[in-house]
């Protein structure tokens, strides 16, 4: 199980530092450096820590491992969405989201009862699996000339300090909040939440939408979350992310009675956000060049972001995990300085069985596209089949998009067998060059008629609205 690292601030003064790294340290340290009992004796210890290396290297180390990673006041910027994080996971770089969903009902029959008694009846258990897929570095130098100088002043060694969270922990804390952000965009253009129209500038009608759609949440629905299954959310696991101009424009009362919640509690569940249309892509430049996981996002996109007001989640939406944070050090003694590289990997996905809502100002945008494409991903030829895969063209809507490949009548009378996410298995025996295949995407059924089974990879498949 995941576990949740405690964050705290660092208010010790650099007296308080300088004698807690010494009093945690091996015997030649303690014997070289003396314990500080008046702020003059700083400069004292400073000299002794400079002039022999292996304390220096002690002290940066302790220094680094030990306080750097306390949060600190002098960090610039802090996630405020780093609550809705599900924690460090210590192995293991694949956690595997299982849903249950509720069982059917069926008709009490004493006549059928002795050919039920000994069937089993399975439970519709889904899976979603969430893989580490980010794993980024933050590199930093310390001079030999930063180290002298930590120890010129009462507040040095706090500076140096700041100078290492400044560079790293802010830069950390920035692209989280990016990945936030991102898993926001991505889950709206593909379809993984639900829209809901609210007229753009009328905030009466806005509020009435929220508060609906909130309370509707509390009630057990297939429709908010992208695999269609029975789920609710509770009014105290759900998060309500605003554009800052937007939530502006309404008064924190108004929008507490929108959402049912007294103030105290809807400010605790309100996430501001700069805006829906603009991303760092350039921060993510290097990473979405060696990554198969992290793409950019397109014009297109943001294009479509343009419509978005408000989203509301569920806590359990944002599948994002702390595999590892570490620090890793090297002394370059032909240059005198420290290079110290902060490692951090992430688990970042969003849960297909997790409510998601997204208000939107243009109700045009919301209707599903009269056709869809679909590219052949793979052909493998055994000696008894053929196996085809489908991937849908990522053309950015705002519906849900969610694919399910139906295994019909026709298809199980002819032997080809139909997986859900997009494959279908064509046995040798099956003698035509053709296959018709129906496709339900979110609530809308597809027909792509006449489907080449000679397609190469890369061939082009069109799905049309039934």
């Amino acid at each position: 199980m995941p576990k949740r690292i405690a964050m705290t601030q660092l208010n010790a003064s650099t007296v308080d530092i300088l004698n807690t790294i010494r009093a945690n340290a091996p015997y030649e340290y303690q014997s070289l450096v003396p314990e500080i009992r008046d702020t003059k004796d700083i400069p004292r210890v400073g000299e002794v820590i400079y002039g022999y290396p292996n304390c220096a290297n002690y002290f940066l180390t302790s220094l680094i491992n030990r306080i750097a990673l306390v949060r600190v006041k002098a960090a610039v910027f802090n996630n405020a969405y780093a609550e809705l994080k599900k924690g460090y996971l210590k192995f293991g770089e694949t956690v595997e989201e299982v849903f249950v969903n509720i069982a059917k009902a069926r008709e009490f029959s004493p006549e059928k009862a002795a050919d039920r008694e000994l069937k089993r009846t399975l439970p519709d258990v889904r899976s979603a699996f969430h893989t580490m897929n980010w794993r980024v570095q933050y590199p930093v130098t310390i001079q030999d000339e930063d180290l002298r100088q930590a120890f010129t002043s009462i507040n040095g060694v706090q500076d140096l300090i700041a100078k290492i969270v400044d560079s790293i922990y802010t830069a950390a804390e920035y692209d989280e909040y990016l990945l936030f952000k991102y898993l926001i965009i991505k889950g709206i253009t593909r379809g993984k939440m639900y829209p809901v129209s609210i007229l753009d500038g009328d905030m009466n009608n806005a509020a009435v939408k929220f508060r609906g759609t909130s309370n509707l949440l509390t009630f057990m629905k297939t429709q908010f979350n992208a695999e269609g299954v029975h789920t609710t959310t509770p009014k105290s696991d759900q998060y309500i992310f605003m554009d800052s101009e937007y939530n502006a424009q309404y008064d924190v009362n108004v929008l507490s009675a929108a959402f049912n919640m007294d103030k105290a509690d809807f400010m605790g569940k309100l996430m501001l956000i700069d805006d829906f249309t603009t991303f760092d892509n350039e921060r993510f430049d290097e990473i979405r060049a060696n990554s198969d996981m992290i793409e950019e996002v397109t014009p297109a996109e943001l294009t479509l972001m343009q419509n978005v007001k408000a989203v509301l989640v569920d806590r359990e939406w944002f599948q994002m995990y702390d595999n590892n944070n570490k620090f890793t050090e090297k002394y370059v003694s032909s240059g005198m300085y420290w290079n110290y590289f902060y490692n951090v990997w992430k688990t970042v996905s969003y849960s297909p069985f997790s409510n998601a809502v997204v208000f939107v100002a243009d109700e045009s945008i919301t209707a599903k596209p009269n056709a869809v494409t679909f590219k052949v991903e793979s052909v493998v030829n055994s000696d008894n089949a053929k196996v085809m895969t489908f991937v849908m063209d990522s053309t950015p809507v705002l519906d849900n998009m969610s694919i399910d490949f139906k295994q019909t009548e026709a298809l199980t009378e002819a032997g080809i067998a139909v997986h859900r996410y997009g494959a279908i298995i064509v046995p040798n025996t099956y003698t035509d060059t053709t296959v018709d295949l129906e496709i339900k995407i979110g609530d809308t059924i597809y027909n792509a008629t006449g489907v080449d089974l000679s397609s190469e990879v890369g061939t082009t498949i069109t799905a049309n609205k039934a």
